[in-house]
């Protein structure tokens, strides 16, 4: 759920995928619609290029998330062999584009990541992150628009879907002013890395009424979006009106 943002478990990455990418014959992700290495988009205030191993570097770099319903954004110190595990495993999916995000003097500021993407049906869903001294300045909002420009323009897909924590309203306000609609709610297990007291801690008061309690088991709410070529259009329309 929404794994694109969180810092996914290193456990969980195997020699398999890793060599797979390191030999190149499995690595033809998708080629009929798109060479990833070769990708960049300009907008207003962002860059999106290919992601490379030096952003693992320079993503370490970032100051961490202090609100602790964001914690698991936070990566975790890695010794060289974990880090190059964690890119590979980004690079070799076959079916996902990862795209790191510059703002315009060149610093990077997140990643932007299609995944479980289908040529057949012409679908996908899409994931961002952002560095958290550099959220609130809209290049969310920006990075997001010049990837849906790329995504229903030259790949020509017709609809891309996203979820989000039903908790996190600011960037349930950004995907809406892209163009992004309600489908519905769903629960996922709550992730184990934040390690917090939703229930018992007062800081958390406000967003209790996002979780619930399965025997054990902690679920977050999320709202899952849709967007479409059409609606693309329109929101397009609206930001040049």
């Amino acid at each position: 759920m929404n794994k694109f943002i969180c810092c996914n478990s290193l456990k969980n990455i195997t020699d398999k995928s890793v060599k797979s990418y390191q030999r190149g014959g499995d690595n033809k992700m998708n080629s009929e619609f798109r060479d990833s290495e070769n990708i960049v988009l300009k907008s207003r205030k962002v860059l999106l290029r290919p992601f490379i191993r030096e952003d693992v570097e320079k993503r370490l770099e970032w100051k961490p998330y202090p609100d602790p319903l964001y914690f698991h954004y936070n990566m975790p110190e890695m010794t060289e062999d974990q880090k190059e595990a964690w890119y590979l495993k980004r690079k070799s999916d076959l079916c996902a584009l990862w795209l790191s995000i510059d703002d315009m003097g060149g610093q990077l500021v997140g990643f932007i990541c299609l995944y479980k993407i289908e040529p057949k049906t012409k679908t996908a869903w899409v994931g961002i992150y952002l560095g958290y001294e550099f959220i609130d300045q809209g290049m969310g909002t920006d990075a997001m628009l010049t990837l849906l420009r790329y995504y229903f323009g030259e790949m020509q897909f017709e609809l891309l879907f996203l979820d989000v924590a039903s908790h996190n309203k600011r960037a349930i306000r950004c995907y809406q002013k892209c163009g992004f609609e309600f489908i519905r709610k769903k629960y996922s297990d709550h992730d184990p890395r934040m390690n917090i007291d939703i229930f018992g801690d007062e800081r958390f008061k406000e967003v209790r009424g996002y979780f619930i309690k399965e025997g054990k088991r902690v679920l977050v709410e999320f709202d899952e979006m849709e967007t479409s070529k059409e609606s693309w259009i329109k929101t397009k329309m609206s930001f040049v009106g």
